[in-house]
C-alpha cells in the first residue's frame, strides 16, 4: 500500500492504483490519510470540500463521493480502508504507509537524536519522500491551504535540520553552496544566513561569511525594517574574532563491526559510486542491477565500506544459494544470529533487527528474488534504522526500492585504468600504459563493451600477449560469436565472448574441471574435486594440474579453511561452467556423483562424531554446508531421489542437533518426510530425528506423532535400531513435560537396549545423562553421579565432547545438591566452555542458570541477577525457558528469591535488565568471571 500526498496525490494497492476521478475524492483521501487512524468527523470533510460555500446537498455529496470511493479502494485490493466511526469515518492505513505521516516521524526522530549523522539520515530519508508541492490535487480551500502551509513549512525547518546536523559532520564544504541557494529563495530566514555564514568560515572563506551577514542585513532592514536578530549579530562578531567556537568540534569515529572483506586489489572510482552513496544516504533500500560482470558486488561493497552505522555492514552472499527457503537461514548465518526454537527464522530476524541501526548487502539476489523481496519488505517495515543495499540482475520491487542500474566503464578511461592495474598485478611492476599501446588498451576496452569482469579477464593474459595481440585474438572470437549469439543482448555477446575466449586458452582437462566443478555450491576441496569431477577423460592423477591451472588462470579463487586450501568459482563463472555442463549432457551424472560424495562426506561426519575429530567434524559442516544443501535439494527436487535426501537428511542429526541447526534441520526433515511415506528404514532414523528436533525446540505437540510413527514403522521393519533411539527421544520429551516416572522408565529402557544392540555414541551417552537428572531430580545424588561419572569417562575415552558437556552440567547440578560449591563452580564452567565452542545456545542457557544459583549462594546476589537476565537473553534465542518444566525451574526460581532478597526488587530488576541486554558471547564471558 501507498498514499502519496507531498506531490501529486496517489493511492495504490495490491491490484495497482485507485484512480481518483475527480478533485473531491482527492481531497477526501487526503483529509483523511493526513492522520491515518484517527476518527476525522463528517463535518471536517465537508469544510475540506466546502470551505467557501456549502452547497446544501453537502452531506449527501460527501456520502456519495465516498460510496465510491469505498468500492474504488476495495477493487484496487485495499480492503475497508475507509470505516466508518462516529462522528466521521477513519482511514485505517499504519502511518508508516503514509508519505506525511512518515515524513513527521522522521524529522520528529531526527530532532531528539544526539548524533548527527543518525540525524542526517533520518532527515534525508524524509525530504526524499517529498514529489512536489502538498496536496496539490485537492480542491482549493481553506484547509487545504494551511495544511499544505505547514508541511511546507516543516520541509523548509527539516532542510534547516539536516544543513545544522551536515555542518556537524564536517560536510560544510557540501553546505555552502546548498545554503547559498536556499537564502535565495527563503531571504528572510535567518537561520539559514547563519548556516551559511558557519559553512563559508569554515571553508577558510572568512571575508565571504562577513560579506553573507551584510547581506542579510540589508535584505532585513531594506525588506522588513528590522535589524537582524541577536545570533545572527554574534556570529558576526565570531566570524570577526576566529572564535574558537566555530570550529567543527571533532568526533571520534565510530567503531565499524560487520563482516565486509578486505579490499583485495585496488577499486577504480566511476560515477555510480558517487550516486550510489547518495542514495544510500537518503534511501533504506537501493538495489544495483546490472548483466553479470559488470561490477554489482564490487560497487556495493565499495560504498558500503564507507557507512559506519552503530550495529555495523553485513555482507550476505546468496550465490551459492539453491534452496530459496533458505534465504533468511543464510542472512541469519551472516549475521551470526543462532537460534535453536521453533519459531521461523524470519521471525528471528526480525526480533534480532528491530532496533538496530545496520546496513546489510545482500549480493546475487536474482535467482531468490522473490524470496529476498519478503525478506526485505518485513525486515524494513519492523526495523526503521536498517538499510539495504542489493545486486541482482533485476529489481526486489519492494516498496521505497531506489534502483540502480550500473553501466559498464567508460571507455577509454576508467575502463583503461581498470586493465593497467589488473595488467600490473599480474606481472608486477611491469605494465603501464604508453603512448604505443594506449590505443590498443583502449580499443580492447572498447571490444570488451567497458564490462569490468571482462577487462580483468583480458588483463590477466598479459602474462603472454601484448594489448595488440589480445586485441586481434579478440576480434577473431567476436566474429565466431556473433554467427552463433544473435538472441543474446550486446552486452551478454561480449561477457560470453570473453568466457569462451577464456575457456579456449585452458587446456582440455581444465576445460573439463571448470564445467564440472561448476556442480559445486560454495567452496570444495582437492579430495572432492577428485571425487566428483574425475573420469577416464580427467583422472584423479592430474586433478591437481588442472586446480592449480585454474587457480593460474583466475578462473578458481583459492582460500583456507582449517590449514586446507579450498577453491572456489566466482558466480558469473560458475553460471558459465553450467552452460558448458549442460551442453556437454553431463549435468545428470555429475549432479548425482556430486550428492553420493557429499552424501559419504555426512556419514563420515556421522561416524566422526563419537571420536577425538568431533571439533574438527564442526568445523569440516560448515566448510561444506553450501553442498550438503545442494546435495539435500538435488535429492528431494529429482523424480526418483527422495529416498537418498531422506537418508541424508536423517544422518545429518548432528549438525542440525550438536551444530545447533535446528530450524534448518526441521525444514529439511519436514520437507523430505512429506516425499517419502512409505515405511523405510531412511524413513524411521528421519522421524525420531524429526522428533528429536522438535523436542528441543520445544515443540511438544510434534513429538507424539514423530514418535509413535517411527516406532510403528520400525516394529513393522524390525528396526530395532530406529526404535531405541525413538525411545530415549520420548524419555527425553517426557523429563522435560515433567513426567519423571515415565522418563525414567523410558530412558533406563533405552540404555538396557543400547547395550544390548552394541551401541554406543553420543546419543547413548545422552540417554544416561537425561536419566541422571532425573534421578537428580528426585534427590538420589549418589545414583546419579555414579551415572554421570560412568558417562563422562566413555566420553573422554573416546575423545566426545558434546555430550561429556551435558555429562558435567548434571555433574555440577549434584555437587550443589550435596553442598560442594567449589566442585560444582569448576563442573559447571568446563561445561560452558565446551558448549560455547560448538554453538550450542541450549547449553549454554542451562550452564549459566546453574552459575547463577552457585554466585548466589556465595554472596554474589548481584553477579547471580546479571547472570540470570543474561540466560534469559540466550534463552530466548533457544526456546521455552528451562523447556517450561518446573523441575528445571525450581533452582531458577529458588536463585530469583534469594536474590530479590538479598537486593531489593528494583536492584535486582536492574542488574537483570542489564544482563538481557547482553550479547551471548558477553554472557558467556560473564558467567566465568
Amino acid at each position: 500500500m501507498i498514499i502519496r500526498l507531498l506531490g501529486p496525490l496517489e493511492l495504490t494497492g495490491p491490484n495497482g492504483a485507485v484512480q481518483l476521478s475527480s478533485a473531491g475524492q482527492r481531497t477526501l483521501v487526503a483529509r483523511l490519510a493526513v492522520n491515518p487512524g484517527e476518527t476525522v468527523p463528517r463535518s471536517a470533510l465537508v469544510d475540506a470540500l466546502w470551505s467557501d460555500e456549502v452547497p446544501a446537498t453537502a452531506t449527501k455529496t460527501l456520502h456519495s463521493l465516498l460510496a465510491r470511493l469505498r468500492g474504488q479502494i476495495r477493487d484496487a485490493g485495499l480492503g475497508e480502508l475507509i470505516t466508518t466511526r462516529e462522528p466521521g469515518y477513519v482511514f485505517n492505513a499504519p502511518a508508516e504507509h503514509v508519505d506525511v505521516a512518515r515524513f513527521e516521524a522522521l524529522v520528529a526522530a531526527a530532532r531528539t537524536s544526539d548524533e548527527p549523522m543518525e540525524s542526517a539520515r533520518m532527515l534525508r530519508e524524509a525530504l526524499a519522500l517529498w514529489t512536489g508541492d502538498p496536496l496539490v490535487d485537492c480542491r482549493p480551500g481553506e484547509w487545504a491551504r494551511n495544511e499544505s502551509a505547514r508541511l511546507t513549512e516543516l520541509r523548509l525547518g527539516a532542510t534547516e535540520d539536516l544543513m545544522d546536523a551536515s555542518l556537524a559532520l564536517g560536510e560544510h564544504a557540501a553546505v555552502a553552496p546548498l545554503v547559498s541557494s536556499l537564502v535565495e529563495q527563503h531571504p528572510f530566514r535567518e537561520r539559514l544566513w547563519e548556516q551559511l555564514m558557519i559553512a563559508l568560515y569554515r571553508c577558510g572563506r572568512q571575508a565571504e561569511a562577513l560579506a553573507a551577514f551584510h547581506r542579510a542585513r540589508s535584505v532585513l532592514v531594506d525588506e522588513l525594517g528590522i535589524e537582524p536578530g541577536t545570533r545572527l549579530r554574534d556570529l558576526e562578531q565570531a566570524v570577526l574574532t576566529a572564535d574558537p567556537r566555530l570550529d567543527l568540534v571533532e568526533r571520534p569515529p565510530a567503531p565499524v563491526r560487520g563482516n565486509l572483506p578486505a579490499d583485495r586489489s585496488s577499486f577504480v572510482d566511476r560515477p555510480e559510486a558517487a550516486q550510489l552513496a547518495d542514495l544510500v544516504g537518503q534511501h533504506r533500500l537501493v538495489t544495483l542491477i546490472g548483466v553479470g560482470g559488470v561490477g554489482k558486488t564490487r560497487l556495493a561493497v565499495h560504498v558500503a565500506r564507507r557507512e559506519q552505522p552503530p550495529d555495523g555492514v553485513w555482507l550476505v552472499e546468496l550465490a551459492a544459494l539453491r534452496d530459496r527457503a533458505l534465504v533468511p537461514h543464510t542472512v541469519a548465518e551472516a549475521l551470526g544470529v543462532v537460534d535453536q526454537t521453533g519459531r521461523g527464522l524470519l521471525t528471528v530476524l526480525t526480533e534480532f533487527l528491530a532496533d538496530r541501526d545496520a546496513l546489510l548487502v545482500l549480493d546475487n539476489c536474482e535467482h531468490v528474488v522473490d524470496h529476498c523481496a519478503v525478506l526485505v519488505d518485513t525486515l524494513l517495515r519492523v526495523a526503521p534504522r536498517l538499510r539495504v543495499i542489493a545486486t541482482s540482475r533485476r529489481a526486489l520491487r519492494v516498496y521505497g526500492e531506489q534502483v540502480l542500474s550500473v553501466a559498464p566503464l567508460s571507455v577509454p578511461y576508467p575502463a583503461a585504468t581498470l586493465f593497467a592495474q589488473r595488467a600490473d598485478a599480474a606481472i608486477p611492476g611491469s605494465f603501464v600504459i604508453t603512448q604505443a599501446n594506449e590505443q590498443s588498451v583502449a580499443d580492447l576496452c572498447r571490444r570488451l563493451d567497458g564490462i569490468p569482469l571482462a577487462i580483468e579477464m583480458a588483463a590477466l593474459r598479459v602474462r603472454a600477449l601484448s594489448p595488440a595481440q589480445l586485441l586481434e585474438r579478440l576480434d577473431d572470437r567476436f566474429k565466431v560469436l556473433t554467427d552463433g549469439g544473435r538472441n543474446a543482448l550486446p552486452q551478454h555477446q561480449t561477457l560470453i565472448a570473453t568466457m569462451d575466449w577464456s575457456f579456449d586458452l585452458c587446456s582440455p582437462r581444465e576445460q573439463l574441471l571448470w564445467a564440472r566443478a561448476s556442480v559445486f555450491a560454495g567452496s570444495f576441496d582437492l579430495t572432492a574435486a577428485e571425487a566428483v569431477c574425475s573420469d577416464d577423460a580427467l583422472t584423479a592423477d592430474f586433478m591437481f594440474d588442472a586446480v592449480d591451472g585454474l587457480v593460474d588462470k583466475s578462473v578458481l579463487q583459492r582460500e583456507e579453511h582449517a590449514g586446507v586450501a579450498r577453491y572456489r568459482l566466482l558466480e558469473t563463472m560458475r553460471q558459465y561452467g553450467q552452460t558448458r555442463l549442460r551442453a556437454s549432457d553431463e549435468e545428470p551424472r555429475l549432479r548425482m556423483r556430486h550428492r553420493d560424495y557429499y552424501a559419504g562426506v555426512a556419514e563420515q561426519g556421522e561416524r566422526a562424531w563419537f571420536t577425538p575429530r568431533q571439533a574438527a567434524t564442526v568445523d569440516a559442516m560448515t566448510a561444506e554446508r553450501g553442498n550438503l544443501r545442494a546435495a539435500l535439494e538435488y535429492s528431494l527436487t529429482t523424480p526418483g531421489e527422495a529416498d537418498a535426501g531422506l537418508l541424508l537428511a536423517g544422518t545429518l542429526w548432528f549438525q542440525w542437533v550438536g551444530c545447533g541447526r535446528l530450524a534448518e534441520g526441521r525444514h529439511w526433515l519436514t520437507w523430505a518426510l512429506s516425499l517419502e511415506t512409505e515405511p523405510s528404514r531412511a524413513r524411521c532414523k528421519a522421524l525420531w530425528v524429526a522428533g528429536y528436533v522438535a523436542t528441543l525446540q520445544g515443540n511438544r505437540a510434534a513429538v507424539p506423532e514423530l514418535l509413535q510413527t517411527c516406532r510403528a514403522e520400525a516394529l513393522l521393519l524390525d528396526d530395532e535400531d530406529a526404535d531405541v533411539y525413538a525411545t530415549y527421544v520420548q524419555g527425553a520429551a517426557a523429563v522435560f513435560g515433567d513426567d519423571l516416572p515415565l522418563g525414567a522408565s523410558l530412558l533406563a529402557e533405552a540404555d538396557r537396549r543400547h547395550t544390548a544392540l552394541g551401541h554406543m555414541d553420543s546419543n547413548v551417552i545422552m540417554a544416561r545423562v537425561a536419566l541422571a537428572i532425573t534421578v537428580a531430580f528426585s534427590g538420589d545424588y549418589d545414583h546419579a553421579a555414579a551415572i554421570c561419572a560412568e558417562a563422562r569417562a566413555v566420553c573422554e575415552e573416546n575423545g566426545e565432547l558434546w555430550a561429556r558437556a551435558y555429562a558435567l552440567y548434571v555433574l555440577a547440578f549434584v555437587e550443589m545438591g550435596r553442598g560442594d560449591v567449589a566442585e560444582a563452580r569448576e563442573l559447571a564452567t568446563s561445561s560452558l566452555r565446551i558448549k560455547e565452542s560448538f554453538d550450542d545456545l541450549l547449553g549454554i542457557a542451562v550452564s549459566v542458570e546453574l552459575l547463577a544459583a552457585i554466585a548466589v549462594v556465595t554472596g554474589s546476589a548481584s553477579h547471580a541477577a546479571l547472570l540470570l537476565g543474561g540466560a534469559e537473553r540466550v534463552w530466548r534465542s533457544v526456546g521455552l525457558p528451562l523447556f517450561g518444566s518446573a523441575n528445571f525451574a525450581a533452582s531458577h526460581d529458588q536463585c530469583v528469591a534469594l536474590c530479590r532478597q538479598a537486593l531489593g526488587d528494583e536492584t535486582y530488576d536492574e542488574h537483570y535488565a542489564r544482563g538481557a541486554a547482553m550479547t551471548v558471547a558477553a554472557v558467556v564471558a560473564a558467567a566465568q568471571s
